[in-house]
């Protein structure tokens, strides 16, 4: 019967020493600059349930040494375990120091905490529950190791809450499917152990959450141009998702096949101009890069992208010193306005086309008496407006008003209907609908948007210039100034004028 005791308690440790890895995984996968405030908070809950590892360690090793024959082996056990305890302990600890110099609040928090893990009688007249907003839980696998590891630290293993409000604080927490797997069961502190084993047989199957924290970095979206914010999103997706399978037990020591694999698939994800980069970088190196200094070339070329102002994905902000402001330009269309200016006629340059006197076609006596057949293919000779009889323009831009008669485009000279063939003496038709070739001169106005924006010339640096927007154009041109300003060669071309 003893050896069969001692044999179950050597298997529970072993799980104790998996546990201590795991920790000790996760800590190297910690930047080496300052942490931001998920991981502070991530590293302060794993270093409080070391601390609970410990002391059921504790109580374990000892049941050992007083079952075990051989006391000293037991004793070598117990001081090799130790020894690595306080080393990853201390580490961590080292890792706070300077976010609890600059942060009382987390100070005070951990010091809280360490009180928790103390004897009921210590704690008995210090606990009080911080007021902090509890972690939630929706039912998506990729968030649920950081929602066990928060709520057990901060309401699960805290005896100093009644189990009722732990229920309480366990509905509060749950959200959308999550919610609906304890919904069932009555709210009663007896039944509050039954709906968190509810909870953990469900999402507590290492199967799924490896598989799932691997699917979420196969599936990470290509990024399809230069983009800081993608850039630090892939860091923190691929820390994430790491730092969970470290946590499962999955082994990415460096430089091997798992943190191999890691590389070349985030980096098959990268922009053109990134993954140029960073084949460069690899090339300089002289072993296969780990994911540490993957993790580092993101970082700073993402700094990089950053003091450049390059992110295309975000709004337009113009920072420049021009003579608008920024809300102006923020809040305002711009338009160029192309005009013609209004052709006046001097009485001595007009021609009548029909008697060579100086006056219109309309006003012709000459014109009038011919009929209406012949009236109407002497205004299309003449190259006039057939609504107003004056040149310059067609009848479709003609502002003026229409005939009289039946209120079509065009001259009531040249109208032809029953009524009005008595009077006029004529029985020639007249067609409105013409199509002729001419040179429109009209005058009219055309509305153009612009739009300011900014360019890099040769060396990378940026310009701001304003665009001409026009719809129906079919070619792009820049100016000479801008094109010598931005350092570029301009091919040669044969092109038609270019109008401004």
């Amino acid at each position: 019967m003893s050896d069969a005791k001692v044999k179950e308690l050597i298997k529970k440790r072993g799980s104790f020493k998996a546990k201590l890895t795991h920790f000790s995984n996760f800590l190297k996968f910690l930047p080496d600059t300052e942490l931001d405030s998920f991981q502070t908070a991530e590293l302060q809950s794993r270093l409080s349930l070391m601390q609970i590892l410990y002391k059921e360690y504790d109580v374990l090793q000892t049941e050992l040494e007083i079952l075990s024959e051989n006391a000293d082996d037991m004793y070598a056990e117990r001081e090799q375990f130790e020894a690595q305890f306080h080393a990853h302990v201390a580490r961590a600890q080292t890792i706070l120091v300077p976010v609890r110099a600059s942060s009382p609040a987390l100070e005070s928090a951990i010091s809280t905490d360490a009180l928790q893990h103390r004897g009921p009688d210590c704690r008995h007249d210090f606990v009080r529950l911080p007021k902090i907003d509890l972690p939630h839980f929706d039912g998506d696998y990729q968030h649920w190791l950081e929602f066990r590891d928060t709520y057990i630290s901060l309401i699960h293993v805290n005896s100093s809450i009644q189990k009722i409000n732990k229920f309480h604080y366990l509905r509060a927490a749950l959200k959308g499917s999550a919610s609906l797997i304890i919904k069932s069961i009555d709210f009663k502190a007896d039944n509050y152990d039954l709906a968190w084993q509810l909870l953990i047989e469900r999402y507590n199957n290492e199967k799924i959450l490896i598989n799932n924290h691997v699917q979420a970095l196969f599936k990470f979206e290509h990024i399809k141009q230069e983009s800081c914010s993608q850039l630090r999103n892939m860091i923190d997706v691929t820390n994430k998702n790491i730092r969970a399978l470290l946590t499962l037990g999955q082994s990415c020591e460096h430089g091997g096949l798992g943190e191999t694999l890691t590389i070349y698939i985030m980096s098959e994800k990268l922009d053109r101009a990134t993954r140029r980069e960073w084949e460069e970088y690899k090339n300089n190196l002289d072993s296969f890069p780990t994911l540490k200094e993957y993790i580092k070339f993101l970082n700073n070329r993402a700094d990089f992208l950053d003091s450049l102002n390059y992110n295309r994905n975000t709004t337009f902000s113009n920072n420049t010193n021009t003579k608008y402001s920024n809300d102006y330009n923020k809040s305002k269309t711009y338009h160029t306005i192309i005009t013609k200016p209004k052709p006046t006629y001097n009485k001595d340059d007009i021609k009548c086309p029909a008697c060579s006197q100086n006056h219109f076609l309309f006003s012709c006596q000459t014109f009038r008496n011919l009929d209406i057949e012949s009236r109407f293919k002497k205004a299309i000779e003449s190259n006039v407006c057939l609504n107003c009889l004056r040149p310059g323009h067609t009848a479709k831009r003609c502002s003026l008003s229409h005939c009289k008669y039946c209120k079509v485009k065009h001259n009531t000279l040249l109208h032809k209907d029953s009524s009005t063939e008595q009077q006029a003496g004529h029985s020639v038709a007249l067609s409105t609908n013409v199509t002729l070739p001419y040179s429109d001169t009209n005058n009219f106005t055309i509305l153009l948007s612009t739009a300011l924006a900014k360019v890099s010339d040769v060396n990378g640096e940026l310009h701001t210039v304003r665009l001409l927007l026009d719809n129906g154009s079919t070619s792009n041109f820049v100016t000479r100034e801008l094109c010598e300003k931005l350092g570029l060669t301009p091919p040669n071309v044969l092109m038609a004028h270019v109008s401004t």
